[in-house]
């Protein structure tokens, strides 16, 4: 087990290398993911240690809550103190900061001793809590290991040097450690979820245990675990103290405050951390409670150390896997405090203790030497062994009997003296390196005498509760000990200029500008020094100009009197331009000072002065030689003091003909004789120009040069006398401007012909709009009047098939009353054409009136859900006998599906097929047929007729289309009423027919729902005796009153007649109800027959059977007697269909 276990441990540490080299990759991947919040907020989990993943759990063991500040502490730190943290990073990313100790020494005037003395308390702080770590690994060490052949001592010892390796390899491979360890980030941050990851396993094995035990004495045992909880003082002293303290350490401990504040790359950073930190306390915290009730269970943890139950749990179960893994956790806890603490001490002893003394010495002018890097990486090697030796034997002499919180809170204790001197620092500016120091020795003091020294000399080992006492009230001792001195140290120290300067710069940044520019307390120079300073540097005119500028606004009348702050700042600005910046301010310091310079001092400032100078005429002489335009300057004399290479190659002159101190005039006459001043006389030319420059006014003109070119000259003159002139050469400037105006001007031509044309065009479309707008009119006028003709012939043609229909009603009820059987043969022969004649009158007036209501659009489609067989039974008993005279044979094939459409026209559309196929098969068959498709019934009429040309196929559906076959003549009428009423049902017709073998007619219905079919209403008042049936016609015309009484006289039927409404109402009052009433829809007089059946039912209060007979072939009236219950027959009236109906309702 113990090999076993080294190499789970030697492996692990091999990953976390890995991972560490990776995490310094520049890939973008490795970039990206090292550079993650995530990664930042968990590798603040370095603060969970040794002692939250072993000794946590054994304090909340023995003194239940008491484990909880040590996490709460930084947890409300990090959620509320925001503001805090947010400024100790943006401070110490502006000063550099590496170490705490640097923090401190650079807030506290870069002194020293300052550093030194934090290194000191960092390193006594440290120690206890690497030796913690030490005892943890070598604890769990022991605990695993199957026998006792390794010691504990050896154990720790392994474990030390251990560390050590890991510590020089990991944490001394770079010698700046200002430089973002991106590798160092992400293992610690893979260390913290190692770690809560053991333990959440750990916890869960906890309450697995916890809820598989025995129920005997559960209750009591129960009881006793809720005590220990429930029983505990969350406002007492130990942890008030305790969470302060923790709350202090998260900024005071070297490493931590390295992973907060250096390992900081983005502020933003801190705004994942104030929720993901404390998430991350709060589960570990959430960890540790099932862990710790299973520790004090009897029947669990009786005889197992509360700060090993982590471990010894896994093992009770016996449990490999996860003992190794709970191993691992424990490793990594110690690991990244133990790499990430070395490295900070080791950085601070080596920068401040170690550095300065080799920097006396020999190494000044060799500072970046191979050999110089290399001690510093020896130096930092060696601190870090060193300190963990230290911790090894600390460990050894007073850890033995300590438990691990105990430990930590002595390290908590000590590094919580630095708090007053981080937080003062920040936010006070009278902080003082005095303060810090009286602060410093004064809590050093008071932790050992109230801390170290009672525990040290207790002759017995202390309670954990007292001890933990001891703790927190000696720490809170040395730290009020500590704030008052540190104030009042501070308050009686004197300030420097730089204490000054960096209380500014850590109090409030944007006032250390303003520090900075006070160099001088106590000014014995006066306001004539600083002018003649100036003189001297600046020269006479240049001194007057600034000066005077000055004075616009301040008052430096008085001579004698001593500067202002303001007034020194604006000198050292001034002489900044010339001397630079350093030389400046030394310059200003020495004058301020009252000193006199020494002959070196001078030679020095000058020989500054010298180098800027010529440094700034090489560059000033570079910028003119590379323009791209000609220069040249004329002194107050008007003699040429200045040119560039550019001015001579513009103007051609000789070679050497340029000369310094060269009359101006000659230039111009040689220019002038050249012809590059124009036509006109040489002595003009020259006399204008020299006259210009005399006077000192700006000139701007162009040239034109005889070779084309244009030159642009710009003159100004000088403040001292004298003028500047620019050369530019536009000639190209000048072409492309010139190109642009014939340019400009072939535009606007082109959009005027443009223009002129869109004109033209505009008008010829006005011309068109107007004419398409007139016939748009004429053609909507015309539309208007077809419709009211189509209106007119429609309501026409309905009027005039209603006053047809009404003596071709009366012809068949007397056509209907003639006895049959008494004709002779002629006369039959001629009654039955007579018959014949009626029916195809009939027929034609109907298919004008549907085609009419179609036209009209008064047809409205009513579907319903009903049974095919509904429209296919009176089919067959009204054409069965028709077909049967014709010696046809004519059979109906239903399949009794029940279908979804208008039931009146789709029974309009197979009367009509099936019409059809009679009239024109003369012999052979008539069939109508069901047959079923997915979403449709399909209904066909076959018959054996003489068939359908394909040309005349497409024609068939046209109104007046008609096919003359042998005798039988239609009107043409009859399929196209078919194909309108499918249009409006939206239902599919199609014809198949070949030439003298017949056609079929085909339609699809698309299918109902059995659940929605509407039940058929029973009939009533069904008189048996149906030769005493009582019956009153009601018809405003007598022709068809005296026509209906032949037919009903022949009926044998009782009847009573009348032709006005007022005469049936006086009978209705005075006699009994009949059995049946016939009568007409309309019958003048504000009447109608429906109102009229209404009021006889209410008169005679009876429901009497009612049967109207009308010319008006309408939807809307067919719903409204349907609904009223009244049978409805349109004229001419079918005797058959009377008779049936009379049969029906009686």
């Amino acid at each position: 087990m113990t090999a076993v276990l080294l190499i789970v441990a030697f492996g692990y540490i091999g990953v976390l290398f890995w991972l560490a080299n990776w995490g310094d990759k520049t890939t973008p991947l490795a970039k990206r993911i090292s550079h993650h919040p995530f990664v930042y907020s968990f590798a603040l989990g370095i603060y969970c240690t040794s002692w939250t993943y072993y000794g946590s759990v054994g304090t909340a063991a023995t003194s239940s809550w008491s484990f909880l500040p040590i996490l709460l502490g930084p947890a409300l730190l990090f959620f509320f103190g925001q503001g805090f943290l947010r400024k100790l990073v943006l401070v110490s990313k502006k000063q550099n900061i590496t170490t705490i100790a640097d923090f401190i020494s650079a807030r506290y005037g870069k002194r020293q001793t300052t550093a030194i003395m934090v290194t000191i308390i960092a390193l006594l702080a440290t120690i206890p809590y690497i030796a913690l770590q030490l005892k943890a690994l070598s604890s769990s060490f022991l605990l695993l290991q199957n026998s006792n052949q390794i010691s504990g001592d050896i154990l720790a010892l392994s474990a030390t040097l251990m560390m050590a390796l890991f510590a020089i390899f990991f944490g001394t491979r770079k010698v700046d450690v200002t430089e973002y360890r991106s590798g160092l980030m992400l293992a610690v941050a893979f260390e913290s979820l190692i770690k809560l990851f053991a333990l959440a396993a750990v916890a869960g094995l906890a309450i697995y245990s916890l809820f598989n035990l025995p129920t005997e004495g559960s209750s009591q045992v129960a009881e006793s675990i809720w005590l220990h909880w429930a029983q505990f003082d969350f406002f007492s002293f130990n942890f008030i103290g305790q969470s302060l303290m923790a709350a202090a350490a998260i900024i005071c401990l070297p490493r931590q405050f390295h992973v907060t504040v250096v390992d900081n790359q983005d502020k933003r950073h801190l705004f994942t951390a104030r929720w993901a930190f404390p998430l991350y306390l709060l589960l570990t915290a959430a960890m540790i409670l099932p862990i710790a009730t299973a520790a004090i269970h009897p029947e669990i943890g009786r005889s197992l150390s509360p700060d090993s139950f982590v471990l010894a749990l896994p093992m009770l179960h016996d449990n490999a896997f996860l003992t190794t893994f709970v191993f691992i956790g424990g490793l990594s806890a110690a690991t990244a405090m133990i790499v990430v603490a070395t490295l900070t001490l080791s950085t601070m002893i080596s920068n401040d203790v170690v550095l300065p003394l080799m920097l006396r010495r020999k190494f000044k002018r060799n500072l970046i030497t191979t050999s110089y890097k290399s001690r510093i990486l020896l130096v930092r090697r060696f601190t870090i062994a060193g300190v963990l030796i230290l911790a090894y034997f600390y460990q050894q002499w007073f850890g033995s009997g300590s438990a691990l919180a105990s430990m930590g809170l002595v390290a908590f204790s000590l590094v919580s003296q630095l708090l007053p001197a981080i937080v003062g620092g920040l936010y006070w500016r009278k902080g003082h390196a005095y303060g810090v120091y009286a602060g410093l020795l004064a809590g050093v003091i008071c932790w050992v005498l109230f801390l170290m020294l009672p525990i040290l000399e207790a002759p017995n080992p202390l309670d954990s509760e007292l001890q933990q006492t001891l703790i927190t009230r000696g720490t809170l001792i040395a730290l009020f000990a500590n704030i008052g001195c540190y104030i009042s140290f501070s308050l009686g120290a004197e300030e420097r200029l730089i204490d000054k300067i960096q209380a500014a710069a850590f109090v409030n940044p944007k006032d250390q500008a303003i520090l900075s520019r006070r160099l001088n307390k106590n000014v014995k120079a006066t306001v004539y020094d600083f002018k003649i300073l100036l003189q001297t540097f600046l020269g006479i005119q240049r001194s007057q100009q600034i000066l005077s500028h000055y004075a616009l606004h301040h008052d430096l009348n008085d001579n004698n009197a001593h500067p202002r702050a303001d007034f020194i700042a604006y000198c050292e600005r001034a002489l900044t331009g010339v001397l630079g910046a350093s030389s400046a301010q030394a310059l200003i310091h020495t004058v301020s000072s009252g000193k006199r310079m020494a002959f070196e001092e001078v030679v020095n400032f000058f020989d500054e002065t010298t180098q800027a100078l010529q440094f700034n005429q090489n560059l000033l002489f570079t910028s003119l030689e590379n323009l791209s335009h000609g220069l040249s300057v004329v002194d107050k004399d008007l003699n040429l003091v200045a040119w560039n290479k550019r001015y001579s190659e513009m103007f051609n002159y000789p070679e050497g003909f340029l000369q310094v101190g060269q009359p101006i005039e000659e230039i111009i006459r040689y220019n002038a004789e050249r012809g590059e001043c124009g036509p006109g006389e040489i002595d003009r030319h020259v006399d204008k120009r020299v006259q210009h420059l005399k006077n000192g006014s700006s000139h701007h003109f162009i040239r034109h040069r005889r070779n084309g070119q244009v030159y642009e000259m710009i003159g100004n003159p000088l403040p001292d006398g004298g003028f500047v002139t620019s050369f530019s050469d536009i000639t190209n400037h000048i072409s492309t401007q010139n190109a642009l105006e014939e340019i400009n001007m072939d535009l606007e031509n082109r959009i005027e012909a443009r223009t002129q044309e869109v004109q033209t065009i505009n008008s010829s479309l006005q011309a068109q709009i107007d004419s398409r707008v007139q016939t748009e009119q004429a053609l909507t006028l015309a539309k208007r009047e077809a419709e009211q003709a189509n209106d007119s012939k429609t309501r026409f043609l309905a009027l005039a098939s209603h006053d047809i229909l009404q003596p071709l009603n009366a012809a068949r009820l007397y056509l209907a009353a003639n006895d049959e059987t008494q004709l002779d043969s002629t006369n039959k022969n001629n009654f039955n054409k007579l018959g014949d004649s009626l029916d195809s009158t009939v027929h034609l007036m109907s298919a004008l009136l549907e085609i009419a209501k179609l036209e009209q659009g008064a047809m409205t489609p009513n579907p319903r859900h009903f049974y095919i067989d509904d429209i296919l039974d009176p089919l067959k008993s009204e054409y069965a006998i028709l077909s049967s005279d014709k010696g046809l044979s004519f059979k109906v094939r239903s399949n009794k599906q029940i279908v979804h459409s208008d039931i009146t026209y789709l029974r309009r559309i197979l009367q009509n097929l099936l019409s059809n196929a009679i009239k024109y098969t003369e012999n052979g068959r008539v069939l109508i047929a069901c047959r079923n498709r997915k979403h449709s019934l399909r209904i066909e009429v076959w018959d054996t007729g003489p068939g359908i040309s394909d040309i005349e196929q497409a024609k068939i559906f046209n109104d007046f289309y008609r096919i003359e076959a042998g005798d039988n003549k239609g009107v043409g009428l009859g399929l196209g009423v078919v194909k309108r009423m499918a249009d409006l049902l939206s239902l599919p017709i199609d014809v198949v027919s070949l030439p003298n073998k017949g056609s079929r007619f085909s339609i699809e219905v698309p299918y109902g729902d059995a659940q929605l079919v509407q039940q058929k209403q029973s009939s009533q008042n069904i008189v048996d005796n149906r030769a005493a049936i009582n019956i009153i016609a009601v018809d405003d015309d007598p022709e068809n009153l005296a026509a209906m009484a032949s037919l009903l006289k022949r009926w044998q039927a009782n009847y009573t007649l009348f032709d006005k409404v007022d005469a049936v109402l006086t009978y209705a009052k005075e006699q009994r109800a009949p059995d049946v009433i016939l009568m007409d829809y309309q019958l003048g007089n504000d009447w109608d027959g429906i109102t009229l059946i209404k009021a006889l039912r209410e008169i005679w209060q009876s429901d009497i059977p009612a049967i109207l007979i009308t010319a008006v072939r309408d939807t809307e009236l067919k719903q409204i007697t349907k609904a009223e219950n009244i049978h409805y027959l349109s004229k001419p009236v079918k005797p058959g269909k009377l008779k049936a109906l009379l049969n029906h309702s009686t």
